[in-house]
């Protein structure tokens, strides 16, 4: 299901159409083909990305939230090893947890696990296979839900943090700032670009591409596979003057 939140129109602003189909779709059909092949030539294989079990999955996107995934990784493997199921973490110490996660930073996330595992224990121990109910969990957000659903469920929904609006805003020439919530053309347009079928591929790609190409800063257009498309780049292609 599309991520979507309460919208604040700005009257100066483009109707969420018009931006939207500015790109044309014949263009959004080209974008979401080319990232789709750059993802499956830079697939990045973190461990997560194999993992089946739902539980461990879950904590391993929620262990990501704000987070770099190369810090992630060591606290990953020895969360598996000590916490293998929600009933193993609801019945440890609630200080082991915090201090491994605490090695990420953001303290609160050892806390919040350790409540999540009780209440998945009373559930009966999987967490559930629905946005609305997961995001009564504290902790688990519209953007991790998402994330989960889309890349260990089979289930398409779409991500949208920081990153792709950033991305989206450079695609089309018109930034969207850094909380997508509000924004209904982003909400509009991610919805637009993430397939019915190869939903895990692209969000992968997506999730990808916008940590290693589209950076929050010095993005590499040289190396884009969109650049030929994007506002952004044809907007510094035309500001660096010829070569003598």
């Amino acid at each position: 299901m599309p991520i979507r939140g309460v919208v604040q129109r700005n009257a100066r602003a483009p109707a969420a159409d018009e931006r939207i189909h500015s790109l044309g779709r014949t263009s959004l059909t080209s974008v979401r083909r080319r990232l789709l092949q750059w993802g499956r030539r830079n697939f990045r294989h973190y461990p997560w990305r194999f993992e089946t079990d739902p539980w461990l999955s879950l904590v391993a996107e929620i262990l990501l939230q704000r987070t770099r995934a190369s810090q992630v990784e060591a606290v990953f493997a020895e969360f598996k090893t000590r916490f293998p199921t929600a009933r193993a973490l609801a019945s440890s110490d609630p200080d082991a947890v915090r201090d491994l996660t605490g090695r990420l930073g953001l303290h609160f996330r050892g806390p919040q696990l350790f409540a999540i595992a009780h209440e998945l224990v009373v559930r009966g121990g999987a967490p559930p296979d629905s946005m609305d109910e997961l995001c009564r969990f504290s902790g688990i957000g519209m953007y991790t839900a998402a994330a989960w659903l889309s890349l260990h469920r089979g289930k398409r929904a779409v991500i949208l943090d920081a990153n792709v609006c950033r991305w989206l805003g450079r695609l089309t020439g018109h930034p969207c700032g850094r909380d997508p919530r509000h924004v209904r053309w982003v909400q509009e347009l991610a919805d637009d670009l993430t397939p019915t079928r190869v939903f895990r591929d692209y969000n992968y790609a997506v999730l990808d591409f916008t940590m290693d190409v589209c950076r929050p800063r010095k993005p590499l257009c040289e190396e884009c596979p969109l650049s030929t498309t994007c506002r952004s780049a044809a907007a510094r292609r035309s500001a660096v003057p010829p070569p003598s």
